[in-house]
This record gives structure tokens, sequence and C-alpha cells, in this order.
């Protein structure tokens, strides 16, 4: 799991639930993962016994979920009175102070708690919102009776370039430098460290320095080492009476020259200590306050609190996998790489394309339109998207043999294209990409048509197991070409919209046609599988049918039978095994409220969102499966799961609005 994720669109830094620093992504989001491990320990110079933080009891949160008020939390970590006078500090007012509370921020806390020696140490960490630098700030408090001397110590165990390899750290004055090729890794900290050591780390049976940090908390002053290495830092602090804290400051810069990480990190001792978590507030605080716009924003205080934290949550979590590129990948959790030979760090065109529906909902069209041009760039020559991409635009890893086509992966980008121009009806967006990527796509799709049946031909299903003829996917290629068509007609060329229409109306019909099964009184997954997947909600979404259709009606009603989990989730389908029998998935939860929001169920769908919410991290964030008892499973986070929550939330709003009648009205004379 990955309760904390740090970004800003070049960089993505994650922390696991232990509190450890496991993934640095640079320079895309998602590519290149220099992470392996940092994490902390403290030692009692008194009693020499030393132990990591990732051992202790742990509470890790965004600043958005705490009951204390944020402003004054915030004062008290920068190290200064409510009206600082350091040069370079931003000053805060007392009016903000009262007025930013109960916010969403992308500052995490985690609260490290050791009675055996006395010591609580809180970590606050952000990552400044344009420029590449982590930034974390430790407060080392005693709560025991007695006084204690305590040194602080950080262990930097990186795979630069993702190999052990060819790696050099060094102490340059007060700097550490990790480094291989053009990628630098510059730490810093005020106070200066006192206690350092560079040297090897897991090779031919070399741990690393950190052992001389547990046998005698004293670190050897070594000032460099290459090859397979590590860093170990200290801090020794001041003796703290019961109830004293002190802190330290501590922040790593990523970048490719050694000149430019210096000039940062000399911008950062000037600055002031609270200078990067204020930016990071004040940034991600004005994002989401775009939020406002929405017509649905005045009923949110209807929601309950949890739900309205991971509306907010969800969008921040999937801001923090899209790079400035455009690509969005799956999940940044590196865990999975654990349980087979790769990992959800690649860019789907479905998962894609589900967040641009997601951010265009919620009126953030800019950043889909930087989706639309990576599209773009990764269309094949015949007009199609391939299995999946890297965050640089290559083709992904692949288990499909060739064509390697998942339609729906097609159809959906097409689709949300057409979505992005009928919410910002910005003909511009339209205009630009019509001939890279409406065109094509379109034409593909058009052409991709079964004579016999109107349905499209074969290929690989959405959960990407099995390969036919899909209810899912023909709806998606629906969706795509009617979409096609109306943008089409936005810009003049009626001849191409009226080819896509025709397409689009004979995969309607035949969807309608073949894929119900009268026997059953359902829609079935696929031409020849009759079994009942969560998936075929796209017979309504995407508009083959109406949601209170009959047809649609007894499917739905069938997966909520059927489905329904004992943890009260949905699962995919009947008998699937990924991860264990039948899991709930948070998406399939949420298309099933959206089908309650949209026949006028709204306690139902807001119970099924509440559902999701309650199966998330204390930090919001959201994986891919819940367990029958509860337990997340798969990756933590999922931005799929996440642009389904915003959708879903979006969609209860607006039902809820249809439910109470206009906000107001005028009388006729």
């Amino acid at each position: 799991m990955r309760p904390l994720i740090f970004g800003n669109g070049r960089i993505l830094i994650c922390e696991d639930e232990k509190g450890i620093i496991r993934d640095i992504y640079s320079p895309y989001v998602g590519l290149e993962n220099h992470g392996n491990s940092i994490r902390v320990g403290i030692c009692d110079l008194d009693s020499l016994y030393c132990t990591w933080l990732e051992n202790w009891k742990v509470r890790q949160r965004y600043k958005s979920v705490f009951e204390e008020n944020f402003c004054e939390r915030f004062l008290e970590i920068s190290g200064s009175a409510p009206f600082p006078e350091e040069k370079g500090e931003r000053k805060i007012s007392r009016k903000g102070a009262d007025t930013c509370q109960e916010v969403v921020s992308n500052i995490g806390e985690s609260v490290f708690e050791n009675p055996d020696i006395g010591v609580r140490v809180t970590v606050w960490e952000a990552v400044h919102p344009s420029t590449n630098i982590f930034y974390r700030a430790f407060e080392i408090k005693n709560i025991s009776d007695s006084p204690r001397n305590l040194r602080l110590f950080s262990n930097q165990n990186y795979r630069i370039l993702e190999t052990k390899i060819g790696e050099t750290a060094v102490i340059d004055k007060q700097a550490l430098i990790h480094y291989k090729r053009d990628r630098y890794f510059l730490h810093g900290s005020e106070p200066e460290f006192d206690q350092y050591a560079v040297g090897t780390a897991e090779w031919k049976g070399m741990e690393g320095t950190w052992k001389d940090m547990e046998n005698d908390a004293h670190l050897s002053g070594n000032p460099v080492a290459h090859g397979s290495v590590d860093s170990t830092l200290g801090w020794t602090l001041p003796e703290l009476k019961p109830g004293e804290s002190c802190r330290v400051y501590f922040w790593i810069v990523l970048g490719k020259k050694y000149c430019n990480v210096l000039k940062i990190h000399k911008r950062v001792k000037a600055a002031g200590k609270s200078t990067l978590f204020h930016h990071n507030f004040n940034f991600w605080n004005s994002f989401t306050e775009r939020v406002s716009v929405l017509p649905e924003f005045s009923r949110m205080t209807q929601l309950p609190e949890r739900v309205v934290h991971c509306f907010y949550r969800s969008l921040l979590a999937v801001v923090a996998h899209m790079d400035i590129s455009g690509s969005v990948i799956a999940s940044c959790d590196s865990d999975i790489k654990q349980f087979g030979a790769d990992l959800y760090t690649y860019c789907w065109p479905r998962d894609a394309a589900w967040i641009c529906l997601a951010l265009d909902r919620a009126r953030y069209h800019y950043l889909s339109r930087e989706t639309f041009e990576f599209f773009s760039k990764i269309l094949t020559n015949k007009g199609n998207f391939l299995h999946k991409y890297t965050p640089a635009g290559d083709f992904g890893s692949t288990w499909h043999p060739v064509p390697m086509i998942q339609i729906d992966e097609t159809g959906l980008p097409l689709y949300a294209l057409y979505h992005n121009w009928k919410i910002a009806r910005n003909v511009w967006t339209t205009g630009r990409y019509s001939r890279s990527l409406l065109l094509p796509a379109a034409n593909y799709l058009a052409k991709a048509l079964d004579e016999k049946t109107g349905l499209p031909t074969s290929s690989f299903d959405l959960w990407e197991e099995r390969k036919g003829v899909h209810t899912y996917s023909a709806c998606t290629v629906y969706a795509g070409l009617q979409g096609a068509s109306e943008l089409a007609r936005s810009l003049g060329d009626y001849d191409n919209a009226d080819v896509w229409e025709e397409a689009a109306s004979r995969v309607k019909q035949a969807v309608r046609d073949k894929l119900y099964d009268d026997r059953l009184k359902r829609f079935v997954r696929s031409l020849d599988d009759p079994t009942l997947d969560s998936s075929v909600f796209a017979v309504w979404y995407f508009g083959i049918l109406p949601p209170d259709d009959p047809k649609v009606v007894r499917t739905m009603e069938a997966i909520e039978r059927e489905l329904t989990r004992p943890s009260g989730g949905i699962a995919r389908y009947q008998h699937d095994s990924y991860y264990g029998y039948m899991n709930s998935w948070i998406i399939c939860t949420l298309w099933l409220s959206q089908w309650h929001s949209a026949v006028g169920n709204p306690d139902r769908a807001l119970e099924l969102i509440n559902w999701c919410a309650a199966h998330a991290h204390p930090t919001g964030l959201m994986s891919e499966q819940i367990d029958d008892k509860g337990r997340s499973l798969s990756v933590l986070p999922l931005a799929w799961s996440h642009s389904a929550f915003v959708l879903a939330v979006l969609e209860y709003l607006q039902a809820l609005g249809k439910e109470e009648g206009p906000a107001c009205s005028y009388q006729e004379k």
C-alpha cells in the first residue's frame, strides 16, 4: 500500500503504511522508480538503544482529516510566530488562520509513537507544486517522565535508474548527494547534520551504513562510496526535558545536473522553514476551489463528512498520477511487483479516458486536454490504441497475442474527447485533435464492425482476461462513434458525421438484439458468454438504453442481487478469482451507485458511495479491491477507483437536485 503520495506532475513520491519512502518517480510520473527505502530511526544516547520508526505505532493522514485546526498547526510546524519575521518567510494573516479550516491539502502527517522509550515523532511532508523538492519536517517530543538525549537518523537506500549498480554517494560540505549519470538527489537539512556515513549496501554481505547506527548510535564519517551504496545522516538533538520537543527540517532536491540541484538547495535554505508548506497548501487549496463553480457544489453539505474528504482526495489522487506529458498511470504502488514481474505504472488508454471523464465532469478541462495530446501521439497508424503505454509514450509490456487489441481502449478515449467538448464546448480542442485523433480512431472503429452481427470484431475484454465480442466493449465503441459523429458535425464535417452515426446505430441495435438474453432476463458479458458481469452497466451509461428501461433494470437488479459481497461491495463477475474469490471492486460498487442515482434512488446510491469511503485508507486513498473482511487488496491507490468516485458523487448530487427541484422559482404574473 501507498497511503501517502506526493507529486507535482514531474515527480511522484510514495510512502508505505510503515512510513518508509518506497517509490521516487522522476523525470516521469510512473517511469524510472529510483526508490527503494528512505527510513528514519531514533537512538537513545544514554542507553544506546536504537530503533526504526517503521516498528513504532503509526497514524498517517493528510491534513484535511485532522481534528486540529490546520492553520494553527501549520504555524506551529513552521517554527515561527504567527506573524513570522524571518527573511524570505511569507506571512500568514490571522484572518487566513480563521478561514482555512476543513480544507484539503497535500501535506502529509505521520505520527509515530514509542512508549518504550517515551518518544513521539511527528513527520510533516510535501512536494513543492512546481519545483522538484521533497520536504520533511520532524518534530521529536519527549513524552516520558525523564530527560532524553536522542539522535535522529535518516537512511537513504536508492535504486537510481532502477538498479544498485554504478551509483555514487558523496558528502559535499553540508549536503549529501546520490547520483548516477544525469540523475541527482541532493539532501540538505536545518539544523545541519552532525553525523554521516556513506558506504556499500546490498553487496557481498554488506548491509549498509545503517548498521553503524544500530551498533553504537554513531556514524563512521566516511564521505564517499560508489557502486551499490547507501547513506545515513544523523542529528544530535538537544536534551529534551519531559514534554519538550525540537524540530529537524530535511529536504531532497531532484534534478539532472549537480549545479541545478545545488542552486535549488541554496534557495530552500534561504527561504525559511515554512515556505514550501505554504506554497503547497495555497496551490492545492486553490486547485480544489474550482469545484465551487459546479452546480452540485451547493448540495455538498448534504454529504457525510468522510465522503466529502474522499471526494477531494480523489481529485488530488487522480492528478498525482498524471504526468505533465498527459500520461495517467493506473497506480503508483510498486508493491504489486511482488506478485508478478510487472507493475501498474503504465498508462492504459481505458483508465486514462475514465479519468478524463471525471476531470471534465469536475470542470478541470485543461488537464484532460493534456491527455488528449498524449493520446494523439501514441495512436497507431491504423487508428487504434494498443494494450498500454509507458509515461514516455512507448508501447508497454503485454500478455496479449498479436494484434494486442482491446477495442474499448479505442472507443472510450474517443468518447472522452466528445464528453470534453460537450461540457466545455471548446471547438478549438476538437479542431486541434480532429485529424490526429478523431478521424483515424473513428474510422478504425467503423471498419472494425462485423458485417453480419453489427458488433465489433473479437478483442480482449476490459478485464484483460478473455477474447470475445463483449457487451462493455460494444457499448464503448457505440459511444465513441456516436460522439465522433457529434464532433464532426460541430466542425462541419457532415460526410464523416453521417458515416459514423450510421455505424453507431448499427452497434446500438446489435447490442439490444444480440447481447440481451431473454431466458436470463438480463444482458450477458459477451456474445458467447452468459456470465453476469458488472461491466454491462455500460448499456445504460453510454446510452444504448435508458437507465429505467426494463431490460436495464432487470440487469442491474441481477448485479445487485448476485454480485453483492459479504462486506457490502460489488464483485466484478461471478466466480472471479483475481486476488481471491469474488472480491468487491470499488469501481463496480460505484457503477451500481451511479445507476441508482440515474433511476432516482439516491438513498441507495449514497449508501454505496459511503461504503467506498468507509473502506478507503484513513488518508482517503482507495484500493482496487476489498476482500470479504473489508481489507484492501491489490494496489492502493488506484486512479480508476478515484475517478469513479468523483463521477459517482457528482451524479448523486445531480440526482439529489432533480429530486429536490429547482432552488427557486418565479411566480407568473
